[in-house]
């Protein structure tokens, strides 16, 4: 008898049973991660990099821009015969207007000269520093009229008065001034101003230093700093950082370029160019120097009297 067997098949599996991950795949699956991971480091530390110069060069460009502004505003105005009295590479004294008006006349008491003012900036004249005052003189004779301010030096403090009104003589009357020029006041001045320079302009004036020296606030650099002669804060560093190459040089007349501090004839002086190299005030990474940012620029006197 013939015995039949029979072969049952067996069912396989659904799935696929998925063999592990090589030693050699997994090694070459961590280069290729290492690779793209210090590709995005660099990347990433190249734009901090550029963020860092960026932000220092635009420091340094700030440093010679607010400079700019703030001698501007203190030189812009003054006589350009008679108010720089010290100029060198590294720094110059001028006698800067703070307060215009004109010359009215004599106080009630005839021991004093009224000088009527014109609106000013309350903060700045609220800074102090009084040197003295200046009038346009006109006893110049000769066939050619000259304007020439001339300067007085005083301790004594101008003395401040309500209202042009009080003062005695035309044109700085109510009746005269009809348009309200002189609404920001007067002042009492000594030492009396001749009578031949009733009506003709006048300014109160401080002496400002300009300099530069080493900074205090950031080492290896220079600071610009401002000193108000008799004034009570002494030199203050308005700006830092600058490089060695920061200087002053000055227009002489008309010319079209400027010279040094030894080439300069005070009463010749016409405007002040300001050389400014600002810097930022840290090294960037990668590089081996501070970002710099080179300023040339001249404020020329507004104020010119002479005709």
């Amino acid at each position: 008898m013939t015995t039949l067997r029979l072969r049952t098949r067996q069912p396989r599996c659904a799935f696929h049973v998925r063999r592990g991950v090589t030693l050699i795949e997994l090694l070459i699956a961590m280069t290729l991660l290492a690779i793209i991971g210090a590709s995005l480091v660099k990347l990433l530390m190249s734009q901090v990099r550029f963020a860092d110069t960026q932000i220092a060069a635009k420091d340094a460009r700030e440093a010679s821009r607010a400079t700019l502004n703030v001698i501007a505003s203190d030189i812009g105005m003054v006589d350009a015969d008679s108010g720089v009295i010290v100029a060198t590479a590294d720094s110059f004294t001028v006698l800067a207007p703070y307060a215009l008006g004109m010359v009215c006349g004599t106080s009630a008491g005839g021991s004093g000269s009224v000088i009527a003012l014109l609106p000013y900036d309350s903060a700045s004249y609220a800074e102090g520093g009084y040197s003295g005052y200046a009038y346009v003189d006109t006893t110049t004779t000769g066939t050619q009229y000259t304007q020439v301010y001339q300067y007085k030096y005083t301790t004594t403090n101008p003395t401040t008065m309500d209202s042009a009104t009080a003062a005695t003589t035309s044109p700085c009357r109510t009746a005269t001034d009809q348009y309200g020029l002189f609404g920001s006041g007067a002042v009492i001045v000594q030492p009396v101003i001749p009578t031949k320079s009733i009506g003709q302009a006048a300014f109160l004036f401080r002496r400002i230093t300009y300099s530069f020296k080493p900074s205090t606030t950031i080492s290896g650099a220079r600071g610009l700093y401002r000193r108000v002669i008799n004034g009570t804060r002494g030199a203050e560093e308005i700006m830092a950082p600058f490089d060695a190459s920061a200087k002053f040089m000055y227009a002489i007349n008309d010319g079209t370029t400027a010279a040094s501090a030894g080439g300069a004839t005070l009463n010749k002086i016409r405007g002040i160019q300001l050389q400014l190299t600002g810097i930022s005030d840290h090294v960037v990474a990668g590089a081996s120097v501070k970002q710099s940012a080179p300023l040339s620029t001249t404020i020329f006197f507004k104020n010119r009297p002479r005709q």
